[in-house]
């Protein structure tokens, strides 16, 4: 298989003094924890997998939308040239702040590094937008996205699109698995009592991923996958006083699904 991914963490950002957003703790353990798994079990190969990493510099903070734009630009070169453009499947993981757009509830703002009040259209990724790029490009087979974080609803915000979308590829009807760390409208969580602060629901997706949502064989069904995050995620919110659910969209049928390999 011809796997792709880019999978991004973000825990520092332009401070709150500054018009930005507070540091998180959970978004770097936990990128870093799903590139280990989507470079091993997610059968990713470490060179065609992109891991994007906040670094600590209020006066220059990274990563900002360039750098994925800069990461998406060389995969899809990537699977021009050694893909016939027909690779397998496309991982894209996010963990940072997030923000929702006003009176659209599917739509969410990723937080790049240098978000602040004074160009928070600018300094967002629209999930919509990046999306709609990873499926309508026709690239990939499948296509699976994973957003840790808020959705907390921001008033006249209009997060950036994807670079333009040039039709490549062969696939028409790509699969898709999208997952949510939390409802449209409300808060994702990281669980600041563990031994190392993690998002809670990179935290579950990475227990049912290594094992723990299958039912049989070495291989877990998307459904299966869902299952499991959708039931664990609230009840380990619930154990360090919070409320939180997952929200997950997808095309996959019983008969034709995304598969994921426990060993």
């Amino acid at each position: 298989m011809s796997n792709y991914a880019v999978v991004i963490g973000i825990n520092d950002y332009t401070p709150p003094e500054q018009q930005g957003l507070k540091a998180l703790h959970g978004a770097i353990p936990d990128a870093k924890e799903f590139y280990n798994w989507v470079t091993t079990r997610g059968g990713v190969p470490s060179a065609n997998c992109h891991l994007i990493l906040s670094t600590f510099d209020p006066q220059n903070p990274k990563p900002v939308k360039k750098e994925v734009d800069d990461a998406l630009v060389k995969i899809i070169k990537a699977v021009v040239a050694n893909d016939n453009k027909d690779a397998d499947r496309f991982y894209y993981y996010f963990a940072g702040h997030g923000l929702a757009v006003e009176l659209d509830k599917y739509n969410n703002g990723m937080c790049m590094a240098d978000w602040s009040e004074w160009n928070r259209d600018a300094a967002a990724l629209s999930s919509r937008d990046y999306e709609q790029k990873f499926l309508n490009e026709g690239l990939f087979k499948e296509v699976v996205i994973f957003l840790d974080c808020c959705r907390n609803p921001k008033l006249f915000f209009h997060p950036q699109g994807a670079p333009a979308i040039v039709r490549l590829g062969p696939n028409n009807n790509t699969k898709y698995l999208v997952g949510f760390g939390a409802q449209s409208q409300n808060e994702a969580f990281e669980n600041l009592k563990a031994p190392e602060p993690r998002g809670i629901f990179t935290k579950v997706l990475l227990d049912g991923l290594n094992g723990a949502a299958a039912k049989e064989g070495n291989k877990i069904p998307a459904a299966n996958l869902v299952d499991y995050v959708t039931i664990q995620v609230p009840l380990e919110a619930q154990e360090v006083g919070f409320i939180q659910e997952p929200e997950f969209s997808s095309n996959t049928s019983t008969t034709k699904t995304i598969y994921f390999d426990v060993n």
